[in-house]
């Protein structure tokens, strides 16, 4: 027969047990702010801020709304698994389209705003939490930071780094984790490629811009964005053209300094027709490059893609450049 427990006592034990409840329930929320979560609403009380080229943005909670002004940021955001409210992908536009051919369907469901129009006006009336600006966007930043926290520029450099944009909007969105591994995987691709192709080490690049039948537009900066994606590779850059080009690391040739660009492996910007063009010029036979096979024609897009990298270009440009980069090592 068991033993009859008195009621006062049943009080008592279910008084600790309550008490012990409760404690465990405030320590849980303690953690849950102290880690910057949010509510039921998504909102958040944590405060990120940004340093950039133009000082510091502080951003409050975690942004629903974002427009993000240039390519760059566009891809940062929807790679981390956020569709804009509006954007300008200027890639896209470069290459006479809205979009690149990289961006996701989406993209659809985002408004696309007109670089030619009021651009300020055009993000004023999507009522925005959160504005992403590039070099290449719209230079309206005062302007712009009065309707919602706006991130410009990064850094003085011609091309904001892609890795840096992601940590950047990782740490807004509270997705931190997923920023790394995004990162992670885009420079496994680009070491794979290297580990594959070992005699890239030392190789010579540059990359061009045919623009007319008498201009070659040549990039020879070594903080370029795709000097970036080469380097990691384990490529050079010719020390005679960079010093040829000059400090802003750009330089228009004419055709008959097709021989300058005699390097392992080329990379060639251009229309079909300027590619015709440029296939007839006086030494184009005697380049390097064309002689390993390690010449690679890009398209607009994909020229632009690669000089100004992001977490989807990247991907679609390397699937361009492989074979080009595994006739380079050989």
């Amino acid at each position: 027969m068991g033993t009859r427990v008195p009621g006062s006592r049943v009080l008592r034990l279910l008084g600790v047990v309550l008490a012990a409840l409760l404690l465990v329930l405030a320590t849980a929320c303690d953690t849950h702010s102290s880690d910057g979560g949010s509510d039921a609403d998504g909102n958040s009380d944590r405060t990120v801020t940004i340093g950039h080229s133009k000082g510091k943005t502080s951003v409050n909670g975690i942004p629903k709304k974002i427009v993000t002004l240039g390519t760059q940021w566009l891809d940062a955001a929807q790679v981390l698994g956020v569709t804009p409210i509006g954007y300008i992908d200027n890639v896209g536009r470069a290459a006479g389209a809205t979009n690149s051919p990289w961006e996701p369907p989406s993209l659809q469901s985002a408004t696309a705003i007109d670089p030619a129009g009021d651009v300020v006006a055009q993000v004023e009336a999507l009522d925005p939490d959160l504005i992403l600006v590039t070099r290449f966007g719209p230079d309206e930043y005062d302007k712009l930071s009065n309707i919602a926290p706006t991130i410009p520029e990064l850094r003085s450099s011609e091309v904001d780094s892609w890795g840096e944009q992601i940590d950047i909007l990782g740490k807004i969105l509270d997705k931190q984790g997923q920023a790394a591994s995004v990162a992670a995987n885009i420079n496994g691709r680009i070491d794979a490629i290297a580990a594959k192709n070992p005699g890239l080490k030392g190789k010579t690049f540059v990359t061009t811009f045919l623009s007319s039948p008498t201009r070659m537009d040549v990039l020879a900066d070594p903080q370029d964005g795709a000097s970036v994606l080469f380097t990691r590779l384990g490529m050079t850059l010719p020390e005679k053209l960079v010093t040829q080009v000059g400090p802003t690391g750009r330089a228009a040739l004419p055709p008959e300094r097709l021989v300058d660009l005699n390097t392992d492996l080329l990379v060639a910007t251009s229309t079909p027709e300027m590619t015709d063009l440029f296939k007839a010029l006086p030494g184009y036979d005697t380049l390097p490059s064309v002689q390993k096979d390690s010449i690679v024609y890009l398209d607009v897009a994909a020229g632009t893609g690669l000089n100004q990298p992001s977490p989807l270009s990247i991907p679609y440009v390397l699937d361009r450049l492989e074979a080009g980069l595994a006739n380079a090592a050989k």
